[in-house]
């Protein structure tokens, strides 16, 4: 169940945040977004992601989300 949850909270974030732009880099305060970052690695892997949360591959959806929440801060 909580595996489902984090998908859903995933798709969510993809759905209602706007996109950052391919290559931004984030460090997340929030543990929420960590594990979301994790949960992404299997569609990474496979797909392919453009953006990164604490050096985790993952959607650029979820970290603009995570940066437009104030849960993470831009990387260099």
């Amino acid at each position: 169940m909580k595996r489902i949850s984090s998908v859903l909270a995933v798709m969510l974030c993809a759905i209602f945040a706007g996109c950052a732009s391919t290559g931004t880099k984030a460090t997340a305060d929030s543990d929420m977004y960590k594990s979301m970052a994790r949960s992404q690695q299997g569609w990474c892997s496979q797909f392919g992601c453009g953006c990164s949360i604490d050096g985790l591959p993952t959607t650029c959806s979820l970290v603009a989300a995570c940066l437009n929440s104030g849960n993470c801060k831009a990387a260099q």
